[in-house]
């Protein structure tokens, strides 16, 4: 059943190329924005590379974001409603958004990987950059879950307002935009401590030539365990406001 689901919703997204367009185009037009500008602070390629992943995870967030605003709006129009008539239980509707959320993070992720290679001269062996891809795509999913938390609990407006409190300032704080180490001290353990900061640390370390830090790995699950709950709680609540 859960299979049957996300394609009917893979479906009604592929209707709306408007939304893929916009999500690609954002982060596309930022990257190249900021190589130019050089907010990284690290010199050529490595803050190329560096930005490369913040924008292309930026870019990721911003599609998973509007996917919540997408729920609220079904909401509102009854969707929601007529899919409560089909056996699925809470976790098989969140798992289902959650994949076709994070299916429309494929366009910026590539296409900003893509213009780090051919625009800033971005140079990786075959499997790091196969590694990134993964990781990118992978590692979004605490926020397609939090994006369809949101959507659920919220109405269209509340969820659009929340979901670009999340987007913008999570990925500020995260280290998206620029590095964390610029911040002050206070200010960089705090943002450690974000699920933004660990998603974009996985990449990171990837083009440095590290593994992925357990560490980092763990409290990404534990955020994602924190929004999952959330998902499926608001996933239940929304069955009274329906």
């Amino acid at each position: 059943m859960i299979v049957d689901y996300v394609r009917l919703e893979m479906v009604r997204l592929l209707r709306d190329p408007g939304y893929l367009v916009l999500s690609l185009v954002s982060p596309l037009t930022m990257y190249l924005v900021f190589t130019s500008l050089d907010l990284t602070g690290r010199p050529g390629p490595q803050g190329a590379a560096y930005s490369m992943v913040g924008m292309a995870g930026f870019g990721a967030v911003g599609a998973v974001m509007g996917n919540g605003v997408s729920i609220a709006e079904d909401k509102r129009l009854g969707w929601i409603r007529q899919l409560r008539l089909l056996p699925l239980r809470p976790f098989e509707a969140v798992a289902g958004r959650t994949l076709c959320a994070m299916a429309v993070t494929v366009p910026p992720i590539v296409s900003v990987c893509l213009a780090g290679a051919l625009v800033n001269g971005v140079s990786l062996s075959v499997g790091q950059w196969a590694s990134v891809l993964v990781l990118l795509w992978v590692g979004i999913a605490p926020m397609a879950v939090l994006g369809i938390g949101l959507g659920y609990l919220l109405t269209g407006q509340q969820a659009q307002m929340a979901g670009l409190v999340c987007y913008m300032g999570l990925s500020l704080l995260g280290g998206l935009w620029a590095p964390i180490t610029r911040f002050p001290g206070w200010l960089e353990r705090v943002a450690t401590a974000t699920p933004l900061n660990r998603y974009g640390e996985l990449s990171w370390r990837v083009i440095g030539g590290d593994a992925p830090a357990p560490a980092g790995c763990l409290i990404l699950v534990g955020w994602a365990v924190l929004f999952a709950v959330f998902a499926a709680y608001a996933y239940r609540r929304s069955a009274r406001t329906v």
